[in-house]
């Protein structure tokens, strides 16, 4: 009985809230972000290789470019909006063939713990965790901020590559395990943004001596 009453709050809720498109704010359907009219306003593009090391490069795929419709919903993190963060997840899910790549783990782009008391949520982390079930595979939250860093959107983007320099590092629930934990798998960073790449290079930089067998990135928007 408690899952037919569910049913009926969640269609109670839909008749006296029902769902708006994000741009335009005309009704939906459920589980919609955008009507048929504003997502096709959503382009997609094509990925973007960034060299790491020797060895590795990152490969960074995104839903669109950084402009509306999905830049609104970029910045909402900023004013602790979840559901902003969950609707560009959905997204990702629809515009990212993440069921046809090789991924073992999901790693959230880590936040200081200073900037997650401020806005109460990582958004990358609740993103990851969407898309991890929409492909069954599992997150990781394997690397943390080793010191607070500046918001990138603030600096140059010669600044931003040295403002997370060595920024990261291997989480200490992890730094007991053998090195070969992470030998041979597949990675991809989850992330809201990709500007310069410089946050999702410094984490792949972190990762390399793990020796993973990829490591690539999946993005709402990337600039371009």
């Amino acid at each position: 009985m408690s899952e037919r009453f569910k049913a009926i709050a969640r269609q109670l809720g839909v008749a006296i809230y029902p769902p708006m498109c994000r741009t335009c704010l005309l009704i939906i359907r459920p589980g919609a972000v955008f009507c048929d009219a504003c997502i096709v306003a959503i382009k997609p593009i094509v990925s973007k290789i960034f060299p790491v090391t020797r060895h590795y490069t990152l490969k960074v795929f995104a839903v669109t470019e950084y402009k509306e419709p999905l830049r609104d919903l970029v910045t909402k993190k900023f004013y602790g909006d979840v559901v902003a963060t969950r609707q560009l997840a959905t997204l990702m899910t629809r515009f990212i063939p993440l069921r046809d790549m090789p991924i073992d783990y999901l790693v959230p782009v880590p936040l200081h713990w200073t900037r997650y008391a401020v806005r109460g949520y990582n958004q990358t982390y609740t993103m990851a965790k969407i898309l991890g079930e929409h492909c069954n595979t599992p997150v990781k939250r394997l690397l943390w901020r080793t010191r607070k860093t500046a918001f990138q959107w603030s600096l140059s983007a010669a600044d931003r590559q040295e403002n997370v320099k060595e920024a990261f590092g291997l989480h200490p629930w992890y730094q007991w395990q053998e090195m070969a934990f992470l030998e041979g798998k597949h990675i991809v960073l989850v992330d809201d943004l990709c500007t310069t790449g410089a946050t999702l290079i410094q984490m792949a930089k972190a990762l390399a001596p793990y020796k993973p067998a990829s490591i690539s990135a999946v993005v709402a928007c990337r600039a371009v």
